[in-house]
Protein backbone atom coordinates (compact mmCIF):
# COMPACT_ATOMS: atom_id res chain seq x y z
CA UNK A 1 0.00 0.00 0.00
CA UNK A 2 1.16 3.63 -0.91
CA UNK A 3 1.50 5.94 2.60
CA UNK A 4 -0.05 8.75 2.36
CA UNK A 5 3.28 10.91 3.04
CA UNK A 6 4.69 9.76 -0.28
CA UNK A 7 4.29 12.76 -3.29
CA UNK A 8 1.42 12.70 -5.56
CA UNK A 9 3.93 12.12 -8.38
CA UNK A 10 5.43 9.18 -6.72
CA UNK A 11 1.42 7.96 -5.97
CA UNK A 12 0.57 8.49 -10.04
CA UNK A 13 3.33 6.02 -11.25
CA UNK A 14 3.40 3.42 -8.69
CA UNK A 15 -0.75 3.38 -9.43
CA UNK A 16 0.48 2.89 -13.38
CA UNK A 17 2.42 0.06 -12.65
CA UNK A 18 1.74 -1.65 -9.20
CA UNK A 19 2.77 -5.60 -9.78
CA UNK A 20 5.47 -4.74 -12.41
CA UNK A 21 7.23 -3.55 -9.50
CA UNK A 22 6.63 -6.16 -7.11
CA UNK A 23 7.35 -8.44 -9.55
CA UNK A 24 10.75 -7.08 -10.16
CA UNK A 25 11.44 -6.91 -6.23
CA UNK A 26 10.58 -10.81 -5.95
CA UNK A 27 12.94 -11.53 -9.34
CA UNK A 28 15.59 -9.86 -7.70
CA UNK A 29 15.43 -12.11 -4.57
CA UNK A 30 14.97 -15.22 -6.07
CA UNK A 31 17.83 -14.67 -8.28
CA UNK A 32 20.02 -13.78 -5.00
CA UNK A 33 19.17 -17.32 -4.25
CA UNK A 34 20.75 -18.29 -7.13
CA UNK A 35 23.48 -15.74 -7.16
CA UNK A 36 24.02 -17.26 -3.30
CA UNK A 37 24.50 -20.77 -3.86
CA UNK A 38 26.64 -21.03 -7.03
CA UNK A 39 29.34 -19.35 -9.04
CA UNK A 40 29.06 -17.60 -12.19
CA UNK A 41 32.19 -18.88 -13.28
CA UNK A 42 31.10 -22.42 -12.87
CA UNK A 43 28.26 -24.83 -14.49
CA UNK A 44 25.37 -24.02 -13.19
CA UNK A 45 20.98 -23.66 -13.05
CA UNK A 46 18.35 -22.50 -15.28
CA UNK A 47 15.18 -22.39 -13.03
CA UNK A 48 11.81 -21.05 -13.80
CA UNK A 49 8.97 -20.24 -11.48
CA UNK A 50 5.13 -20.37 -12.34
CA UNK A 51 2.26 -19.55 -10.34
CA UNK A 52 -1.82 -19.63 -11.20
CA UNK A 53 -0.58 -20.07 -14.69
CA UNK A 54 1.60 -17.01 -14.78
CA UNK A 55 5.50 -16.58 -14.93
CA UNK A 56 6.79 -15.57 -11.52
CA UNK A 57 10.37 -15.66 -12.66
CA UNK A 58 12.86 -17.14 -14.96
CA UNK A 59 16.58 -16.98 -13.97
CA UNK A 60 19.60 -18.37 -14.43
CA UNK A 61 23.53 -18.66 -13.08
CA UNK A 62 26.64 -20.21 -14.57
CA UNK A 63 27.97 -21.36 -17.68
CA UNK A 64 27.00 -22.88 -20.41
CA UNK A 65 30.06 -23.83 -21.75
CA UNK A 66 33.52 -23.69 -19.59
CA UNK A 67 35.78 -24.20 -22.10
CA UNK A 68 34.27 -20.89 -24.17
CA UNK A 69 32.80 -18.82 -21.42
CA UNK A 70 29.30 -18.82 -22.94
CA UNK A 71 26.83 -18.41 -20.16
CA UNK A 72 23.64 -20.43 -19.36
CA UNK A 73 20.48 -18.37 -20.71
CA UNK A 74 16.51 -19.09 -20.53
CA UNK A 75 17.18 -20.42 -23.90
CA UNK A 76 19.87 -23.19 -23.07
CA UNK A 77 18.48 -26.87 -23.77
CA UNK A 78 19.77 -29.51 -20.84
CA UNK A 79 19.25 -33.07 -20.26
CA UNK A 80 16.40 -33.47 -18.23
CA UNK A 81 17.26 -37.37 -16.76
CA UNK A 82 14.63 -38.77 -15.47
CA UNK A 83 12.20 -36.38 -15.46
CA UNK A 84 11.99 -37.98 -19.13
CA UNK A 85 9.60 -40.36 -17.23
CA UNK A 86 6.68 -38.16 -16.85
CA UNK A 87 6.55 -37.96 -20.44
CA UNK A 88 6.75 -41.68 -20.73
CA UNK A 89 3.87 -42.23 -18.74
CA UNK A 90 1.68 -40.10 -19.80
CA UNK A 91 2.59 -41.57 -23.91
CA UNK A 92 0.84 -44.34 -22.02
CA UNK A 93 -2.05 -42.98 -20.33
CA UNK A 94 -2.41 -41.14 -24.38
CA UNK A 95 -2.97 -44.57 -25.94
CA UNK A 96 -4.85 -46.22 -23.44
CA UNK A 97 -7.47 -42.93 -24.50
CA UNK A 98 -6.76 -43.98 -27.27
CA UNK A 99 -7.89 -47.37 -27.00
CA UNK A 100 -4.46 -48.86 -27.92
CA UNK A 101 -3.49 -50.25 -24.79
CA UNK A 102 -4.55 -51.00 -20.87
CA UNK A 103 -2.53 -50.35 -17.86
CA UNK A 104 -3.74 -53.78 -16.66
CA UNK A 105 -2.60 -55.53 -19.97
CA UNK A 106 0.20 -57.99 -18.96
CA UNK A 107 3.05 -56.15 -20.87
CA UNK A 108 3.64 -60.12 -22.68
CA UNK A 109 1.15 -59.05 -24.91
CA UNK A 110 3.76 -55.87 -26.41
CA UNK A 111 7.16 -57.37 -25.38
CA UNK A 112 6.36 -61.70 -24.84
CA UNK A 113 10.40 -62.59 -25.15
CA UNK A 114 10.99 -60.36 -21.92
CA UNK A 115 11.22 -62.78 -18.77
CA UNK A 116 9.05 -62.19 -15.56
CA UNK A 117 10.26 -65.40 -14.28
CA UNK A 118 6.09 -66.59 -14.27
CA UNK A 119 4.90 -63.43 -12.97
CA UNK A 120 2.59 -61.31 -14.33
CA UNK A 121 3.61 -57.95 -14.92
CA UNK A 122 1.70 -54.99 -16.39
CA UNK A 123 1.74 -51.95 -17.56
CA UNK A 124 1.19 -50.49 -14.85
CA UNK A 125 3.32 -52.56 -12.97
CA UNK A 126 6.49 -50.65 -15.23
CA UNK A 127 4.42 -47.36 -14.50
CA UNK A 128 4.93 -47.42 -10.43
CA UNK A 129 8.43 -49.32 -10.22
CA UNK A 130 6.63 -52.17 -8.59
CA UNK A 131 7.55 -54.74 -11.28
CA UNK A 132 9.90 -56.12 -9.47
CA UNK A 133 12.38 -56.03 -12.77
CA UNK A 134 15.81 -55.53 -11.82
CA UNK A 135 16.95 -51.50 -12.43
CA UNK A 136 19.53 -51.89 -15.67
CA UNK A 137 21.14 -48.73 -14.01
CA UNK A 138 22.58 -51.07 -11.07
CA UNK A 139 25.10 -53.39 -13.53
CA UNK A 140 28.34 -51.83 -12.86
CA UNK A 141 29.46 -54.31 -16.29
CA UNK A 142 27.05 -52.65 -18.38
CA UNK A 143 28.69 -48.84 -17.67
CA UNK A 144 31.69 -50.10 -17.89
CA UNK A 145 31.57 -51.70 -21.17
CA UNK A 146 28.79 -51.35 -23.14
CA UNK A 147 26.81 -47.61 -22.36
CA UNK A 148 28.90 -45.62 -24.81
CA UNK A 149 27.79 -48.24 -27.61
CA UNK A 150 25.07 -47.66 -30.41
CA UNK A 151 22.17 -50.11 -29.13
CA UNK A 152 18.61 -51.27 -30.78
CA UNK A 153 16.13 -51.21 -28.44
CA UNK A 154 15.70 -54.65 -28.87
CA UNK A 155 19.46 -55.29 -28.14
CA UNK A 156 18.88 -52.84 -25.02
CA UNK A 157 15.99 -54.99 -23.34
CA UNK A 158 17.95 -58.20 -24.33
CA UNK A 159 20.69 -57.24 -22.54
CA UNK A 160 19.24 -55.85 -19.79
CA UNK A 161 16.77 -59.62 -19.50
CA UNK A 162 19.70 -60.93 -18.12
CA UNK A 163 19.41 -60.02 -14.47
CA UNK A 164 16.93 -61.65 -12.22
CA UNK A 165 13.64 -59.80 -10.78
CA UNK A 166 14.11 -58.75 -7.52
CA UNK A 167 10.12 -60.06 -5.62
CA UNK A 168 6.70 -60.61 -7.25
CA UNK A 169 4.64 -57.62 -8.92
CA UNK A 170 3.09 -55.22 -6.19
CA UNK A 171 5.48 -56.80 -3.05
CA UNK A 172 7.09 -53.70 -3.12
CA UNK A 173 8.58 -50.53 -5.16
CA UNK A 174 12.56 -50.53 -6.90
CA UNK A 175 13.10 -47.97 -8.77
CA UNK A 176 13.65 -49.52 -12.16
CA UNK A 177 14.97 -47.80 -15.41
CA UNK A 178 14.59 -51.37 -17.49
CA UNK A 179 10.71 -50.84 -16.37
CA UNK A 180 11.10 -47.40 -18.74
CA UNK A 181 12.99 -48.90 -21.01
CA UNK A 182 10.36 -51.94 -21.46
CA UNK A 183 7.21 -48.75 -21.13
CA UNK A 184 9.04 -46.87 -24.45
CA UNK A 185 9.15 -50.37 -26.68
CA UNK A 186 5.38 -50.68 -25.17
CA UNK A 187 4.34 -46.98 -26.77
CA UNK A 188 6.10 -48.32 -30.15
CA UNK A 189 4.45 -51.46 -30.39
CA UNK A 190 0.76 -49.74 -29.57
CA UNK A 191 1.53 -46.59 -31.57
CA UNK A 192 3.13 -48.05 -34.98
CA UNK A 193 5.65 -44.91 -34.11
CA UNK A 194 9.04 -44.85 -32.73
CA UNK A 195 9.27 -43.33 -29.16
CA UNK A 196 11.05 -40.94 -30.12
CA UNK A 197 8.90 -40.13 -32.92
CA UNK A 198 5.27 -40.25 -30.62
CA UNK A 199 6.94 -37.69 -28.30
CA UNK A 200 7.67 -35.19 -30.41
CA UNK A 201 4.43 -35.18 -32.54
CA UNK A 202 2.01 -35.83 -29.67
CA UNK A 203 3.62 -33.93 -26.97
CA UNK A 204 6.43 -31.38 -27.75
CA UNK A 205 4.92 -30.26 -31.47
CA UNK A 206 1.19 -30.27 -30.08
CA UNK A 207 1.88 -28.36 -26.78
CA UNK A 208 4.70 -26.02 -29.05
CA UNK A 209 7.67 -26.97 -26.67
CA UNK A 210 10.14 -25.83 -29.57
CA UNK A 211 13.12 -26.26 -27.21
CA UNK A 212 12.13 -29.75 -26.61
CA UNK A 213 13.31 -33.25 -27.97
CA UNK A 214 14.56 -36.83 -27.81
CA UNK A 215 18.49 -36.30 -27.56
CA UNK A 216 20.40 -37.97 -30.63
CA UNK A 217 23.49 -36.50 -32.87
CA UNK A 218 21.37 -33.67 -34.39
CA UNK A 219 22.97 -30.76 -33.61
CA UNK A 220 20.67 -28.62 -31.04
CA UNK A 221 20.77 -24.70 -30.54
CA UNK A 222 21.41 -23.68 -27.07
CA UNK A 223 22.68 -27.23 -26.03
CA UNK A 224 24.35 -26.80 -22.85
CA UNK A 225 27.79 -28.77 -21.85
CA UNK A 226 27.69 -31.26 -18.87
CA UNK A 227 30.67 -31.40 -16.14
CA UNK A 228 31.62 -33.43 -13.31
CA UNK A 229 33.75 -32.17 -10.45
CA UNK A 230 37.31 -34.28 -9.59
CA UNK A 231 39.37 -32.97 -7.60
CA UNK A 232 41.48 -31.68 -10.29
CA UNK A 233 38.54 -29.39 -11.29
CA UNK A 234 36.23 -29.68 -13.94
CA UNK A 235 36.10 -32.32 -16.37
CA UNK A 236 33.66 -32.50 -19.64
CA UNK A 237 31.77 -35.28 -18.75
CA UNK A 238 31.62 -39.09 -19.97
CA UNK A 239 29.86 -39.96 -23.37
CA UNK A 240 26.55 -41.98 -23.12
CA UNK A 241 24.58 -43.51 -26.21
CA UNK A 242 20.78 -42.14 -25.73
CA UNK A 243 19.84 -45.61 -26.65
CA UNK A 244 20.34 -46.26 -23.79
CA UNK A 245 18.62 -44.00 -21.24
CA UNK A 246 16.15 -44.48 -23.94
CA UNK A 247 12.22 -43.65 -22.87
CA UNK A 248 13.71 -43.61 -19.17
CA UNK A 249 16.08 -40.45 -19.70
CA UNK A 250 16.73 -39.47 -23.18
CA UNK A 251 15.13 -36.26 -23.78
CA UNK A 252 16.11 -32.60 -22.87
CA UNK A 253 14.14 -29.58 -22.65
CA UNK A 254 14.35 -26.06 -20.95
CA UNK A 255 12.30 -24.81 -17.44
CA UNK A 256 10.17 -22.65 -20.35
CA UNK A 257 9.30 -26.06 -22.24
CA UNK A 258 8.59 -27.72 -18.98
CA UNK A 259 6.24 -25.08 -17.70
CA UNK A 260 4.34 -25.46 -20.77
CA UNK A 261 4.45 -29.41 -20.68
CA UNK A 262 3.19 -29.90 -16.76
CA UNK A 263 0.71 -26.64 -17.47
CA UNK A 264 -0.66 -28.64 -19.76
CA UNK A 265 -0.90 -32.15 -18.04
CA UNK A 266 -2.51 -30.73 -15.21
CA UNK A 267 -5.25 -29.12 -16.60
CA UNK A 268 -6.49 -31.27 -18.79
CA UNK A 269 -5.35 -30.32 -22.40
CA UNK A 270 -3.32 -32.99 -22.64
CA UNK A 271 -4.98 -36.18 -21.41
CA UNK A 272 -7.84 -36.07 -19.42
CA UNK A 273 -8.69 -35.45 -16.00
CA UNK A 274 -8.55 -38.61 -15.03
CA UNK A 275 -6.04 -39.87 -16.63
CA UNK A 276 -3.72 -37.25 -14.96
CA UNK A 277 -5.12 -37.58 -11.25
CA UNK A 278 -4.09 -41.68 -12.13
CA UNK A 279 -0.82 -39.98 -13.11
CA UNK A 280 -0.88 -38.36 -9.18
CA UNK A 281 -1.71 -41.23 -6.58
CA UNK A 282 0.32 -42.93 -4.66
CA UNK A 283 0.06 -46.71 -5.57
CA UNK A 284 -1.43 -49.53 -3.17
CA UNK A 285 1.28 -52.52 -2.78
CA UNK A 286 -0.29 -56.21 -2.47
CA UNK A 287 -0.05 -55.51 1.22
CA UNK A 288 -2.54 -52.68 1.52
CA UNK A 289 0.32 -50.18 1.93
CA UNK A 290 1.09 -47.39 -0.26
CA UNK A 291 3.98 -46.14 -2.79
CA UNK A 292 4.58 -42.60 -2.93
CA UNK A 293 5.44 -42.92 -6.36
CA UNK A 294 2.07 -42.75 -9.31
CA UNK A 295 2.91 -42.93 -13.01
CA UNK A 296 6.29 -40.97 -13.71
CA UNK A 297 6.04 -38.94 -10.24
CA UNK A 298 6.16 -39.03 -6.80
CA UNK A 299 3.88 -37.64 -4.76
CA UNK A 300 4.86 -36.43 -1.33
CA UNK A 301 3.72 -33.63 1.61
CA UNK A 302 5.38 -30.67 2.10
CA UNK A 303 4.09 -28.80 5.26
CA UNK A 304 0.79 -28.45 4.78
CA UNK A 305 1.01 -28.77 0.77
CA UNK A 306 1.16 -31.48 -1.70
CA UNK A 307 4.07 -31.82 -3.53
CA UNK A 308 4.09 -33.51 -6.64
CA UNK A 309 7.94 -34.14 -7.99
CA UNK A 310 10.35 -35.70 -10.27
CA UNK A 311 14.17 -35.58 -9.88
CA UNK A 312 16.65 -36.90 -12.90
CA UNK A 313 20.55 -37.54 -13.06
CA UNK A 314 22.11 -38.44 -16.13
CA UNK A 315 26.07 -38.02 -17.13
CA UNK A 316 26.80 -34.17 -17.07
CA UNK A 317 23.08 -33.05 -15.92
CA UNK A 318 21.08 -33.33 -12.95
CA UNK A 319 17.68 -31.71 -12.30
CA UNK A 320 14.57 -31.02 -9.87
CA UNK A 321 10.76 -30.02 -11.27
CA UNK A 322 7.80 -29.92 -8.77
CA UNK A 323 4.18 -29.05 -8.62
CA UNK A 324 2.19 -27.83 -6.10
CA UNK A 325 -1.36 -28.14 -6.89
CA UNK A 326 -2.99 -26.29 -3.62
CA UNK A 327 -1.06 -23.24 -4.98
CA UNK A 328 -0.69 -24.11 -8.54
CA UNK A 329 3.01 -23.48 -8.32
CA UNK A 330 5.28 -24.96 -10.69
CA UNK A 331 9.52 -24.68 -10.28
CA UNK A 332 12.08 -26.35 -11.88
CA UNK A 333 15.91 -25.94 -11.65
CA UNK A 334 18.16 -27.65 -14.40
CA UNK A 335 21.75 -27.74 -13.72
CA UNK A 336 24.77 -29.06 -16.13
CA UNK A 337 27.28 -30.42 -13.57
CA UNK A 338 26.85 -33.27 -11.01
CA UNK A 339 27.88 -31.04 -7.95
CA UNK A 340 25.23 -28.43 -7.83
CA UNK A 341 21.78 -30.06 -6.01
CA UNK A 342 18.79 -28.93 -7.97
CA UNK A 343 16.59 -30.08 -5.09
CA UNK A 344 18.07 -27.75 -2.84
CA UNK A 345 17.70 -25.06 -4.80
CA UNK A 346 14.39 -26.07 -5.65
CA UNK A 347 13.22 -25.86 -2.07
CA UNK A 348 14.76 -22.67 -1.60
CA UNK A 349 12.74 -21.17 -4.82
CA UNK A 350 9.74 -23.23 -3.67
CA UNK A 351 10.28 -21.63 -0.05
CA UNK A 352 10.67 -18.33 -0.87
CA UNK A 353 7.51 -18.24 -2.84
CA UNK A 354 5.15 -19.58 0.23
CA UNK A 355 6.55 -17.92 2.72
CA UNK A 356 8.15 -21.39 4.54
CA UNK A 357 11.16 -20.63 7.18
CA UNK A 358 13.99 -22.88 5.87
CA UNK A 359 15.54 -25.39 8.58
CA UNK A 360 19.02 -23.88 10.35
CA UNK A 361 21.89 -25.89 10.82
CA UNK A 362 24.81 -25.41 13.05
CA UNK A 363 27.49 -28.58 12.82
CA UNK A 364 29.31 -29.48 16.27
CA UNK A 365 32.21 -31.85 16.95
CA UNK A 366 31.26 -35.54 18.15
CA UNK A 367 33.71 -38.80 18.65
CA UNK A 368 33.54 -42.03 17.36
CA UNK A 369 32.76 -42.84 20.71
CA UNK A 370 29.27 -40.52 20.89
CA UNK A 371 28.43 -41.81 17.45
CA UNK A 372 28.77 -45.49 17.95
CA UNK A 373 25.09 -46.11 19.30
CA UNK A 374 23.20 -44.92 16.20
CA UNK A 375 25.58 -45.99 13.12
CA UNK A 376 24.03 -49.29 11.75
CA UNK A 377 21.15 -49.73 8.91
CA UNK A 378 17.91 -48.61 9.12
CA UNK A 379 15.20 -50.41 7.20
CA UNK A 380 12.69 -48.65 4.83
CA UNK A 381 11.09 -51.73 3.38
CA UNK A 382 11.55 -55.44 2.66
CA UNK A 383 14.62 -54.76 -0.03
CA UNK A 384 15.93 -51.39 0.99
CA UNK A 385 17.98 -49.76 3.65
CA UNK A 386 19.65 -46.64 4.67
CA UNK A 387 22.71 -47.19 6.09
CA UNK A 388 25.08 -44.78 8.99
CA UNK A 389 28.47 -45.41 8.45
CA UNK A 390 31.68 -44.01 10.59
CA UNK A 391 35.11 -43.93 8.42
CA UNK A 392 38.01 -42.10 8.41
CA UNK A 393 36.55 -39.33 11.06
CA UNK A 394 33.54 -39.07 8.46
CA UNK A 395 30.16 -39.62 8.90
CA UNK A 396 28.08 -40.98 5.95
CA UNK A 397 24.57 -42.01 4.92
CA UNK A 398 24.24 -45.04 2.28
CA UNK A 399 20.85 -46.08 0.97
CA UNK A 400 20.69 -49.69 -0.23
CA UNK A 401 22.49 -49.93 -3.60
CA UNK A 402 23.66 -45.90 -3.81
CA UNK A 403 26.37 -43.90 -2.67
CA UNK A 404 27.38 -42.57 0.27
CA UNK A 405 26.65 -39.28 1.13
CA UNK A 406 28.54 -37.18 3.85
CA UNK A 407 26.67 -36.06 7.23
CA UNK A 408 27.96 -33.19 9.32
CA UNK A 409 26.86 -33.33 13.07
CA UNK A 410 24.20 -31.36 14.72
CA UNK A 411 24.34 -33.54 17.88
CA UNK A 412 25.27 -37.22 18.87
CA UNK A 413 22.25 -38.34 17.20
CA UNK A 414 20.98 -35.30 14.73
CA UNK A 415 22.48 -34.87 11.84
CA UNK A 416 22.43 -32.89 8.34
CA UNK A 417 23.24 -32.98 4.67
CA UNK A 418 25.81 -30.32 2.92
CA UNK A 419 23.66 -28.44 0.71
CA UNK A 420 20.35 -29.39 1.49
CA UNK A 421 17.52 -28.74 3.73
CA UNK A 422 17.21 -32.60 4.49
CA UNK A 423 18.39 -33.72 8.57
CA UNK A 424 17.89 -37.30 10.57
CA UNK A 425 17.49 -37.48 14.23
CA UNK A 426 18.03 -40.53 15.63
CA UNK A 427 15.54 -41.72 18.63
CA UNK A 428 14.15 -44.38 20.68
CA UNK A 429 10.60 -45.23 20.20
CA UNK A 430 8.15 -46.67 23.01
CA UNK A 431 9.74 -50.18 22.58
CA UNK A 432 13.35 -49.11 23.16
CA UNK A 433 14.27 -49.70 19.72
CA UNK A 434 15.95 -47.10 17.88
CA UNK A 435 14.29 -45.19 15.02
CA UNK A 436 15.58 -42.76 12.51
CA UNK A 437 13.40 -39.84 11.60
CA UNK A 438 14.42 -38.31 8.23
CA UNK A 439 12.88 -34.90 7.75
CA UNK A 440 12.42 -34.63 4.02
CA UNK A 441 10.42 -31.18 2.97
CA UNK A 442 9.97 -30.85 6.90
CA UNK A 443 8.04 -33.65 7.50
CA UNK A 444 9.66 -36.60 9.34
CA UNK A 445 9.83 -40.24 8.01
CA UNK A 446 10.67 -43.11 10.35
CA UNK A 447 13.30 -45.64 9.54
CA UNK A 448 13.29 -48.66 12.23
CA UNK A 449 17.02 -50.33 12.71
CA UNK A 450 17.46 -53.42 11.34
CA UNK A 451 19.85 -54.92 13.31
CA UNK A 452 21.42 -54.81 16.98
CA UNK A 453 25.30 -54.67 16.11
CA UNK A 454 26.98 -51.43 14.68
CA UNK A 455 30.41 -51.17 12.51
CA UNK A 456 32.56 -48.68 13.28
CA UNK A 457 35.23 -47.93 10.81
CA UNK A 458 38.23 -45.42 12.47
CA UNK A 459 41.91 -44.94 10.78
CA UNK A 460 44.54 -47.16 11.90
CA UNK A 461 42.32 -49.64 13.45
CA UNK A 462 40.97 -53.45 12.58
CA UNK A 463 37.37 -53.45 12.52
CA UNK A 464 35.48 -53.06 15.82
CA UNK A 465 32.10 -54.59 16.45
CA UNK A 466 30.17 -52.82 19.18
CA UNK A 467 26.39 -53.69 20.57
CA UNK A 468 24.06 -51.46 20.92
Amino acid sequence: MIKPFYTSCLLALTLLIPNQAKAKHTALQYQQILNNTLSASEPGVSVIISKNGKTVFKGTRGLANLEHKIPLTNQSVLRLGSISKQFTAAAIMMLQEQGKLLTSDNIHKYVPSFPTEGNLVTIENLLTHTSGIANYTDDDDLFDKEIQVPASVDDTLARFAKHPMLFKPGEAMAYSNTGYSLLGKIVEVASGQSYKGFVEQNIFKKLGMTQSSYEGQELVTHRAAGYEQTEQGFINTSYINMDWPYAAGALISTPTDLNIWFSALSSGKLISKASYEKMVSPFKLNDGSFSPYGYGLVIKPFNDYTVIKHTGGINGFLAHARYIPEQKLYVAVLANSNHINPIFINEKLTAKVLGIELPKFKSVNVTAQQLSPVLGDYRINKNTSRSLIYENDVLYSQRTGGNKIKLIPMSKNSFYYPNSNNYLVIEKNSKGKLIMNILVGYQPHRLRQLKFKIIIMTPNSDLSIFNV
